[in-house]
């Protein structure tokens, strides 16, 4: 059997732009150390000048050997980070100095690989380029819509058509499939995605697939998710409520504290009165916000060994994720004096939230579980959620 790769059309055309990014990843996060160059970097000597440029983590000396800079935190190895939260070997000028002396062959699976992921199926392969990283929401920014080499998300006579065996694979294409409508907002398709994907677990089956794909199907269901009653400013609320949440841990552990900061301080102070005119200003960025969703929905809602379950979990940490982007950049904009709302606080955003919530399955659920009455929602909360 010939193995096929999807990956996304400008993923072979991705490099890092080094000290041109403009929200490094050498800092505030965990930077895991895979257990191979963890090995290797026992018998390499740390970089000479750490001491006098004030880069030496405390307990260490100017001999130490590189492995000595990795530290256990929650069970994984990690580099540990300076008091402001910088990886002692990012230099001045956001390049890595590791990397200066020795080459990319010193680093790190993680630091060599991101923003990539690639998930190995029996008869595919499929890579991904993650929200983490600026560059690649410049890369959306740049297209009216996303393309896939192997995978046509679009085209409905495809997902007709596909080996309904696969139910994990065709529900994940379905699901981008529903995000790419450009006829509807973002939120409206962010909810139909949602009834069908719940639609799908509870039947466990693909039986509707053509009541999924059909026209006249999808366009009355829209017609009734857009009909129903919402309170926009209860709704803004509990985004404020979630966004606070999601941030807690990074707030009380001082971490993108100069992001986080001002954020929250508005949070606690804010009115909704102006959010008619924020919705508008947002409005600019739906190409943007809808090509991150297909995005996210790619890469992170069918891994391997996923179930039907683990999927609707994804889709749920997901809108959490999005409703967080969207409270997040209102209270930017309402602290902003002239209540502006650039390309740059949009991308900023998106990869802020996208580093806080870069859980593993597990951590997901257990969020949910504790968060909710039930880890699986009703679609009501869905949209009250986003309403």
């Amino acid at each position: 059997m010939s193995i096929s790769e999807i990956k996304p059309d400008y993923y072979d055309d991705f490099h890092c732009i080094g000290g041109e990014c403009s929200f490094t990843c050498c800092q505030e996060w965990k930077i895991s150390v895979d257990r191979e160059t963890k090995k290797r970097w026992r018998s390499i000597s740390a970089p000479k000048d750490l001491k006098e440029n004030h880069r030496l983590p405390a307990g260490l000396s100017e001999h130490s050997s590189l492995n000595q800079f990795i530290k256990k935190i929650d069970d994984t190895d990690v580099i540990g980070l300076l008091p402001n939260m910088k990886c002692p070997f990012l230099e001045c000028d956001h390049l890595c100095r590791l990397v200066k002396e020795h080459g990319e062959e010193i680093l790190s699976v993680t630091c060599h690989e991101f923003p990539r992921e690639t998930h190995i199926f029996p008869d595919r392969t499929e890579r991904a380029l993650v929200s983490c990283c600026p560059e690649i929401v410049d890369r959306w920014n740049e297209r009216n819509s996303l393309s896939f080499t192997g995978l046509d998300h679009k085209n409905s006579d495809i997902l007709r058509r596909a080996d309904k065996k696969d139910i994990l694979r065709l529900t994940r294409d379905l699901m981008m499939f529903h995000l790419s409508d450009e006829a509807s907002d973002n939120r409206t398709n962010l909810l139909s995605a949602f009834f069908i994907l719940l639609d799908i677990y509870h039947k466990d089956s693909l039986d509707s697939m053509d009541d999924y794909i059909d026209q006249g199907s999808i366009r009355k269901l829209k017609a009734t998710i857009d009909s129903l009653e919402r309170d926009p400013e209860e709704s803004l609320n509990e985004r404020n409520e979630l966004f606070l949440d999601m941030t807690e841990n990074y707030a009380r552990e001082n971490r993108y504290t100069s992001f986080l900061k001002p954020l929250r301080d508005t949070a606690s102070t804010y009115s909704d009165e102006e959010i008619q005119d924020f919705n508008a200003a947002l409005s600019r960025y739906e190409k943007l916000l809808r090509n991150y969703l297909i995005s996210e929905t790619f890469s992170n809602l069918l891994i391997p060994d996923m179930d039907l379950r683990d999927m609707v979990l994804q889709f749920e940490w997901m809108m959490m994720e999005y409703a967080a982007i969207l409270q997040g950049l209102f209270l930017k904009w309402i602290s902003a004096e002239e209540h502006t709302l650039s390309y740059e606080n949009v991308r900023e955003m998106i990869v802020l939230i996208s580093r806080l919530t870069g859980y593993d399955a597990a951590d997901i659920e257990e969020y949910l579980t504790n968060s909710f009455e039930s880890a699986v929602w009703d679609f009501g909360y869905a949209d009250f959620l986003l309403g």
